[in-house]
């Protein structure tokens, strides 16, 4: 597999559509004539579609739709006041029905990305089950709590998360100081990026390409979307995901979003599949790519299997420890 490149997020859309409000969203269509479902991949807060860098080689096999979020990527970036969760599920919708009518979907969502599929799942359940064939939810969650703490001693975390408030709050109230103020490419920008995406010892070159997205993405709109992100709860959603095979990963040394997500999201739907990567942090996805890929590739084949042995639990790894749940009986955590 190639490296991704920092130097290189820049792309030209195989199609803009527009959302319901008019704002123009960036989608990239590939393996377009490849029958069967379109796998529709959505990214997270601060990153473009581009953080998909390992699962495009998926095109081989089936067709895939990427799209960026409202002021992230290539996507226009949209009146303030419609940055919100709610708002690029109407997106994600929109996306849908201009690239992936009469097709089945799968649904593969990243972080903000995996919160973007259950807004869409409160907001159109008729989806799920009907279009909508499989999920998969990396590194996200159904609600945000306030007793997440870095994974660093809590001591620190007072004053890492007064600092972290304060420049999200620079980035709403005066977004034009705040882009000033950013050292793209600094030594600082590169350790908070190694520090809040990835687990143990990762790559630099992987540090240095999550670090670039963020950088490119607006202050103001990092600002924005972190207001709607404090008060995300779709928890209510997760009974829609029951209806479809839904797999969820999680990064045991994920300090934006640790593995209590994940064990809440599995737990709450009915017969998901709970793939932990012991050494991984917020970016399994880049991280891990062969076993997310083939944990992806297992799920798109689900959704052709009859149902009664349609997603079984994989072996539990070294480096991947896996649960099933059913709707009775919910997954029990599994220590990362």
């Amino acid at each position: 597999m190639s490296w991704p490149d920092a130097r290189r997020l820049r792309w030209t859309p195989t199609l803009r559509v527009p959302s319901d409000d008019g704002t123009e969203i960036a989608v990239e269509v590939l393996g377009d004539t490849h029958p069967g479902p379109t796998v529709v991949l959505v990214h997270g807060w601060t990153f473009s579609s581009r953080s998909y860098h390992y699962q495009r080689m998926l095109a081989e096999r089936y067709r895939l739709v990427l799209m960026d979020h409202r002021g992230h990527g290539e996507s226009d970036p949209g009146p303030r006041d419609n940055r919100t969760i709610d708002q690029i599920g109407r997106d994600l919708n929109a996306v849908l029905r201009a690239t992936c009518e009469g097709r089945d979907v799968v649904l593969v969502g990243h972080s903000m990305g995996g919160m973007t599929i259950m807004s869409l799942a409160a907001q159109h359940p008729e989806l799920f089950g009907t279009q909508v064939k499989a999920v998969a939810l990396m590194n996200t969650s159904a609600v945000r709590t306030e007793d997440d703490v870095f994974g660093m001693p809590r001591l620190l975390v007072k004053a890492f998360s007064k600092q972290f408030e304060g420049a999200m709050a620079l980035m709403v109230s005066d977004p034009e100081a705040a882009e000033k103020k950013k050292r793209a490419g600094s030594r600082g920008s590169l350790f908070m990026s190694r520090l809040l995406n990835f687990g143990k010892r990762p790559d630099k070159r992987l540090v240095a390409f999550t670090e670039a997205m963020s950088s490119q993405t607006k202050a103001e709109v990092v600002g924005d979307f972190s207001i709607t992100l404090r008060g995300h709860d779709k928890v209510a959603a997760l009974e829609t995901l029951g209806n479809v095979p839904t797999l969820v990963v999680a990064g045991a040394r994920d300090r934006l979003l640790p593995p209590k997500h994940a064990r809440t999201i599995a737990a709450g739907v009915a017969g998901a599949r709970l793939l932990e990567l012991s050494d991984a942090g917020h970016c399994t996805m880049l991280e891990h790519p062969d076993v997310v890929n083939e944990a992806l590739l297992e799920l798109i084949g689900s959704i052709s299997q009859p149902a009664a042995d349609a997603y079984p639990a994989a072996p539990t790894a070294t480096s991947t420890r896996s649960r099933s749940n059913g709707r009775k009986t919910p997954a029990q955590p599994v220590a990362p």
